[in-house]
């Protein structure tokens, strides 16, 4: 029997987003019976200490949870670890030096994909992702030199896509009050010639199903389970 690399996920982040990722891993391996499928160990510590709430309101570092999960991960004979949480990725180094084992970048693998996805045409993308995402410029940089062109939401629209996140975190999904406001919203991009939007918050792909078919949808927890069943195998 061919052995695999065994994933780690270091989740919790919400553990809707760490199910979805476990999901479109198993979606995405080629299996013909549960002994192909890849082994996976998944850590879903949802005490980790809000990130948002760290960044802009001097809340509790999630930095030493997040340090402790991921060597965790590779205590209990992960191969590798992922992180199904895009705001987490402002303490990427900490959490790589933390471990011996490899881990990938949630946003430079996202990067990589939706350039390979739109052929490196010159592309307006819609960056929906937390204020924290977006301030600290996680996806701007990583696109930088790119022929990718993000478009950054405005104060009101940033207010709308916290709404929509906070309402998945409690496990509103089909039922998001805030669907509504934000196909108008995609609807007046996509008048503008923004033809893909990019779920750089990983509660935000759950919604996808229920947004306007008008515009493409990025999905980075799905780039990310692409890649982790590329490495196991």
């Amino acid at each position: 029997m061919h052995l695999s690399k065994t994933i780690g996920i270091l989740g919790g982040m919400g553990p809707l987003a760490t199910a979805d990722l476990f999901i479109k891993i198993i979606a995405n391996t080629p299996a013909a019976s549960d002994q192909d499928h890849l082994p996976i160990i998944i850590n879903n510590n949802p005490k980790i200490p809000s990130r948002i709430h760290a960044l802009q309101a001097g809340g509790q570092s999630p930095l030493l949870q997040l340090i402790n999960s991921a060597q965790m991960l590779e205590k209990a004979g992960a191969d590798f670890i992922i992180m199904p949480c895009n705001t987490a990725h402002i303490w990427y180094k900490e959490i790589e030096d933390s471990v011996g084992i490899p881990v990938y970048h949630m946003i430079h693998n996202a990067v990589a994909y939706t350039l390979q996805d739109l052929n490196g045409e010159h592309e307006k993308v819609l960056l929906l992702a937390t204020l924290p995402t977006i301030e600290t410029g996680l996806y701007q940089k990583a696109f930088e030199g790119t022929s990718i062109h993000l478009q950054i939401p405005t104060i009101a629209e940033q207010l709308l896509v916290n709404e929509a996140i906070t309402s998945v975190k409690a496990g509103s999904i089909e039922n998001n009050p805030f669907l509504q406001p934000l196909n108008n919203m995609l609807d007046r991009y996509v008048s503008n010639s923004v033809l893909h939007v990019l779920g750089g918050c990983t509660e935000l792909p759950l919604l996808f199903p229920y947004l306007t078919e008008k515009i493409g949808k990025l999905d980075p927890t799905l780039m990310l389970a692409q890649l982790a069943v590329a490495k196991a195998q």
